[in-house]
C-alpha cells in the first residue's frame, strides 16, 4: 500500500512537472496572411552553354534552366593550396554541397615583376579551371583589379600600389588593368559558360566604397572587350556603382568572428534575423543602390576568420551554423563563403602582420582537414540543395516585436519565408559571445484561410531550428513538424523525406486527413479536424500512400546522424550516406577518410542498390531501410620520428605513405605564442596559439628529410588568448607539451 502511495505520487509530480513546463512556454506568433508578393523583373544576365542548360537572373533569384536556383558558393584561393593537392580539395567542396567555388586572382601573385608573368604550377589557373569543369563545380572569379584578401598591397604589384591615380579611371593605371585583364582572358578563353566551360561569375573590385562610380563601369567595359565573358558580374555591396545600368549583382558580407576587432569582436547582430543587407554593426561600407533590384545575396558569408600575430580568437562551429541559418531566414538566395578552404600565403605576399597561414579557421582547413564546422553547414546545404527552388519563391516575414538587442538571452529570434500558403519558420537561440539558456516556445503562423500552431517544445540554448509548415511532399500535405526537414529524395513515384531532430525534441508533425494509407508502427496517432497528427514512439520511419498511389516515407535521423550523412549519386540513383568517416565523392567512386581509424562503417540509403559489387552487405538492423557495410584497413604505425629539443622539434619525415594512409596528422600542442613550420632554415607556414592544437599535415611535405616546428616566445601585447592559457604559456616557457602522430586513413570504393 505504501509503494502504491508512491507511485501516485510520483505520477503526480510528472504531471506537475509536465504541466509546468506547458505554463512556462512562451507564445510566439507571425502574421503571414497578407503577404505582398514583389513583382518578378528580369535582369540582362543570361547565357545557353552547349549543353543546352540555361543560367540566368532575376530581382528576386538566380535560375538554371529558367527554374528558381538557390547557387551555395566557397572560397577557395588556388593559389594558396598546393596544385597536387586541387583535385582532391575541389572533390571536398562538391561533397560538401557546394555548387560553386570562388576565388581571387591576385595580380602580384602572377607579375612578380613588372611585364614578367607567371601562371604555372600553383598559379596554373587554367588547369584549376579544368579540374573544376571535371567535376561538374561552377566557379566564380574575382579578378579585381584590387581584391585585398589579405595580400599584400591588396594584390597590387608594388608599381601599382605606389601610383597616385590606382583605383580610378587615370588612363595610366587603367593601361596596366588592361594588360592584367588581357594575362586573365588568355588563360580562361574557352572557359566560360557559354563556351561549355565553368566560370559563370565575375567579381569587379572589392569592397570599393569611396571612388568614382563610374569606374566599375569601366572596368565591366574593358573586361568584355578583353574578352572575359560570365553570366553573372558582381561587386562587393559596399561599392560605388551606377545601380540604374543593371550591369551588376552587389553580393553582400557578414562574419560572426571578426578577425579586425579585438579577440574577434563582441556580440553582433548578425543573429536577429535583420532585415537590412549590410549587416555588419560597424558597416564596413554603406549600401549604394536600391535593394528591390537585386536578389539578396553573400559573396563573403564568413565560417571562420583570419587571426593576426596581435590578435586571436577561436570559431565556434554552432555559431558558424547559426550565422548561415540566419541568412536563409531572413532571405538570402545566394550563399557564398569566406573562406571555405584555408590556405598558405606566398612567402612574402602576405599582408604585414599577419601569419603565412591562410587557414581561416575555414570548414576545409589549411591542410585539407574536415572541421566540424563543415558538417554542421552541410546540414543546411542539404536542405537548400533540395527544397531551395522552393525557399527562394518565398519572402521573409518578420514578428510584430522582433528582437533588436543582441544581449537580450530572454526573447527568442525569429522569422518566416512564406510563399502563399506554404513556407519554412526560423527560430535562433545562439549568439556569438554569449551563451542563450533554452526555450520553451508555442509558435503560431497565421496564413490567409487558417492558422497553424505548432505544438509546444523545447529549443535548446546554442542551437537553431527550421520548421516546415504546408510542404507538400507528393500527394501528402505536411501542415507542420517540429523536426527540420534535412533532405529530399525523388525515385519515380517515391518521394523521401529526411528531418534531422531537434536535440531533446520528440519529433511531432501533422498531416492532412485525405491520406489514403499510413505505415506507422511505433508512432502515436491521433485524428484532429482535418488532419492527422503523429508524435515519434519507437521508430523514426513512417510510411505513406497518397491518392494516386505513389509513396512517401518520412525519416527521422538523430542530430549526430545528421551531422555524418552525405548526398550523392551511385548507379545514376540519389542516395543519403550516414558514416562517421569523411566522404570525398567522385563520378564513379567514393573516398571514406577516418583519422586514427582504420575501422569504416557506412550506411547507404536506399536499400538494394548493391552499390558496391562483390562487398559484404547487410541490412541495418535498427534502420532497416538502410543497406551497411564494414570495412576494416590494416592498422599502420607511419614512419615519423619526433626529436624535441626544448622549443624546437625536428620531424623525420618518411619517403612515401602506405596505400591505406591518406595523410599524417601531428595534433601539436605547445607553449609558445607561435610555432613556424621551417624546411631548409625557410619558414613555409606557421601557427598562431588560440588554445585549440595545431593539425599538421605532412602529406605536402613528402620528399624532403625533415621539418622543424620552433616555438617563438610569448608576447604580451596578444589579445584574445584565454587568460589560463596565457598562465600556463609563461608559466611553461617556449615548450612542447604533446606531438600526437595520427594516421588519416583511407578507403577507395567503386560503384
Amino acid at each position: 500500500m505504501k509503494k502504491l502511495k508512491i507511485i501516485k505520487l510520483t505520477g503526480y509530480i510528472l504531471l506537475i512537472c509536465f504541466f509546468s513546463i506547458k505554463a512556462v512556454a512562451q507564445s510566439y506568433e507571425i502574421d503571414a496572411s497578407h503577404v505582398i508578393k514583389n513583382d518578378i523583373k528580369p535582369i540582362n544576365m543570361k547565357a545557353t552553354n552547349p549543353q543546352g542548360q540555361m543560367l540566368s537572373v532575376n530581382n528576386q533569384y538566380f535560375e538554371k534552366d529558367g527554374k528558381p536556383w538557390f547557387p551555395v558558393m566557397g572560397e577557395m584561393h588556388y593559389n594558396r593550396v598546393p596544385y597536387q593537392s586541387w583535385e582532391e580539395e575541389i572533390l571536398k567542396m562538391k561533397s560538401a554541397g557546394l555548387t560553386i567555388i570562388a576565388t581571387y586572382i591576385f595580380w602580384n601573385e602572377h607579375e612578380l615583376q613588372k611585364g614578367v608573368w607567371d601562371w604555372k604550377d600553383n598559379r596554373d589557373l587554367r588547369h584549376f579551371l579544368e579540374l573544376c569543369k571535371k567535376h561538374g563545380m561552377y566557379v566564380w572569379l574575382r579578378i579585381g583589379p584590387w581584391s585585398h584578401g589579405e595580400q599584400l598591397n591588396g594584390g597590387f604589384p608594388d608599381w601599382i600600389a605606389h601610383m597616385k591615380g590606382k583605383r580610378t579611371n587615370d588612363p595610366a593605371y587603367l593601361a596596366e588593368v588592361a594588360k592584367l585583364f588581357d594575362q586573365v582572358s588568355k588563360q580562361t578563353n574557352n572557359q566560360y559558360f557559354k563556351s561549355g566551360g565553368p566560370i559563370i561569375g565575375v567579381q569587379l573590385e572589392n569592397e570599393y566604397a569611396s571612388g568614382e562610380q563610374g569606374h566599375i563601369s569601366t572596368l565591366k567595359e574593358m573586361a568584355l572587350n578583353a574578352g572575359i565573358q560570365p553570366v553573372y558580374w558582381s561587386v562587393t555591396g559596399n561599392t560605388v556603382f551606377d545601380d540604374n545600368k543593371m550591369e551588376v549583382i552587389p553580393l553582400q558580407g557578414a562574419y560572426p568572428y571578426r578577425g579586425w576587432e579585438k579577440g574577434g569582436g563582441e556580440a553582433t547582430k548578425d543573429f536577429l534575423y535583420g532585415n537590412d543587407q549590410w549587416i555588419m554593426t560597424d558597416a564596413i561600407g554603406k549600401v549604394y543602390y536600391d535593394l528591390s533590384k537585386f536578389p539578396k545575396g553573400l559573396c563573403e558569408q564568413g565560417c571562420g576568420s583570419q587571426m593576426t600575430f596581435r590578435n586571436r580568437f577561436v570559431v565556434e562551429p554552432e555559431v558558424v551554423e547559426a550565422h548561415l541559418q540566419n541568412q536563409i531566414g531572413r532571405g538570402m538566395n545566394l550563399i557564398g563563403y569566406y573562406m571555405f578552404h584555408g590556405g598558405t600565403q606566398t612567402p612574402g605576399l602576405e599582408e604585414p602582420g599577419l601569419p603565412l597561414s591562410y587557414d581561416f579557421q575555414a570548414p576545409v582547413s589549411e591542410f585539407g582537414l574536415i572541421r566540424p564546422s563543415y558538417k554542421f553547414l552541410k546540414i543546411h546545404h542539404n536542405f537548400i540543395n533540395d527544397f531551395g527552388s522552393d525557399l527562394v519563391q518565398m519572402q521573409p516575414v518578420e514578428s510584430a516585436n522582433p528582437v533588436h538587442d543582441q544581449t537580450d538571452t530572454k526573447d527568442l529570434r525569429y522569422i518566416a519565408r512564406v510563399n502563399n500558403n506554404s513556407g519554412f519558420l526560423f527560430l535562433c537561440n545562439t549568439q556569438v559571445r554569449m551563451k542563450m539558456p533554452d526555450k520553451q516556445v508555442a509558435l503560431k503562423i497565421k496564413l490567409p484561410g487558417e492558422t497553424i500552431s505548432f505544438p509546444s517544445f523545447l529549443l535548446k540554448g546554442q542551437t537553431t531550428a527550421t520548421l516546415p509548415f504546408n510542404l507538400k511532399a507528393n500527394g501528402v500535405l505536411l501542415k507542420y513538424a517540429t523536426a527540420q526537414p534535412f533532405a529530399r529524395i525523388n525515385d519515380g513515384g517515391h518521394q523521401t523525406i529526411f528531418f534531422q531532430i531537434l536535440p531533446g525534441v520528440v519529433p511531432q508533425f501533422a498531416i492532412d486527413a485525405s491520406i489514403k494509407n499510413t505505415k506507422s508502427d511505433g508512432w502515436i496517432k491521433k485524428k484532429e479536424g482535418n488532419q492527422i497528427e503523429f508524435t515519434q514512439g519507437t521508430n523514426n520511419v513512417i510510411d505513406f500512400t497518397d491518392k494516386n498511389n505513389n509513396k512517401i516515407t518520412f525519416v527521422f535521423l538523430t542530430r549526430m546522424e545528421a551531422e555524418n550523412a552525405w548526398r550523392g549519386n551511385i548507379k545514376g540513383k540519389q542516395v543519403l550516406l550516414i558514416t562517421n568517416a569523411d566522404v570525398v565523392m567522385d563520378n564513379d567512386s567514393i573516398q571514406l577518410l577516418q583519422l586514427n581509424n582504420p575501422s569504416f562503417k557506412l550506411n547507404i540509403y536506399p536499400s538494394g542498390i548493391n552499390a558496391f559489387a562483390g562487398k559484404a552487405l547487410r541490412k541495418n538492423k535498427k534502420n532497416p531501410i538502410f543497406d551497411e557495410y564494414d570495412f576494416v584497413e590494416q592498422k599502420i604505425s607511419p614512419l615519423i620520428k619526433i626529436t624535441k629539443q626544448n622549443n624546437k622539434a625536428i620531424i623525420t619525415l618518411p619517403k612515401n605513405l602506405p596505400r591505406n594512409i591518406d595523410d599524417v596528422i601531428l595534433k601539436t600542442e605547445y607553449y609558445g605564442s607561435s610555432c613556424d613550420l621551417i624546411i631548409q632554415g625557410k619558414t613555409v607556414t606557421d601557427h598562431l596559439i588560440n588554445g585549440a592544437p595545431w593539425n599538421l599535415g605532412i602529406k605536402r611535405f613528402l620528399g624532403k628529410d625533415s621539418l622543424t616546428l620552433q616555438i617563438k616566445e610569448w608576447d604580451n601585447n596578444i589579445t584574445g588568448v584565454p587568460e589560463e592559457l596565457v598562465k600556463q604559456i609563461k608559466s611553461h616557457g617556449p615548450s612542447f607539451e604533446k606531438i600526437e602522430i595520427l594516421p588519416l586513413y583511407s578507403l577507395q570504393l567503386k560503384f
